[in-house]
Parts: C-alpha cells; structure tokens; sequence
C-alpha cells in the first residue's frame, strides 16, 4: 500500500462538542418572552363573603374596576378605603372616560342593600353603563348561610 509508506495516516476525528452558551441563550430568551407576555392577577387582599347564586357572576380579569363593599358598610376600591363621595369626585372628574370600562360591586353578603344600591346609584349617574355584583356558585346545600 502506497500510502502507509509514504507517511499518510488516518487523521483522528475530533469530539463532537456541544455548547452550552448557545442553550443558556435560549432558555434566556424563553423565559423573557413568557414573562412579557403574561398577565399576572393580583388578588386584593380584601376579606368579603360575596353571595351565592346558582351560576357565579363576575367579569373576567383585565379592565375591569372592582369594587368592594364590607359587611360593615366601607368602600375599597384600587387597593385603598374609600368614601362614597369620593368614588363619586373620581368618576366626576374622569368624565365620560370610563363609561365603557366595566365595574364589578363585590359586596358582602351582610353588608346592608342601602350601601350597595347608594354605590350603584353613583355608577349609574356618572354614567358607567357595565356594572355587575360579584356573587360566588351555591355549594350545592340549597341554602345560603
């Protein structure tokens, strides 16, 4: 064989090497596309028992203003207390602004109609035309505690 005497040798392949920067890269790249593109649902951390009804009755998340009306007759709305008359001075000062965004009363299933109708009655007038209460489904006892 002319070619072993004349110095040829069969050449070593080298090892297949996988980069690991390029992976890191990607799953960077993954991970940054899913958190711009999720929507994160804060809960307020507000305590109401909303009533029972046989199909539940809230909007779907997004833009839609909830307000939450306690047992003992207060207002939260955004994350803070609020007075009724200053619900009434937001929705005045925001004009016809917010007529399309959707409201949704949360109210306690003790807290009294007056402070539920009062606060639908200030809906109404700055003329917020979607407004819904918030109730939860019955657990199936027939009954409403």
């Amino acid at each position: 064989m002319w070619w072993a005497t004349e110095g040829f040798r069969p050449r070593r392949r080298r090892m297949l090497e996988l980069g690991i920067t390029p992976l890191i890269d990607i799953v960077f790249l993954l991970l940054i596309f899913f958190m711009l593109t999720s929507r994160f649902v804060m809960q307020e951390g507000i305590e109401v028992h909303l009533p029972e009804t046989e199909k539940e009755h809230t909007l779907p998340s997004g833009e839609v203003r909830i307000i939450y009306v306690r047992a003992d007759g207060s207002l939260s709305f955004e994350g803070s207390p609020w007075t009724l008359a200053a619900i009434d001075q937001y929705l005045a000062g925001r004009g016809g602004e917010l007529r399309e965004v959707p409201f949704e009363v949360r109210a306690d299933r003790k807290a009294s109609i007056q402070s539920v109708v009062s606060l639908m009655e200030v809906l109404r007038e700055r003329g917020v035309q979607r407004v819904t209460l918030g109730t939860v489904r019955a657990s199936g006892t027939g009954q409403v505690p």
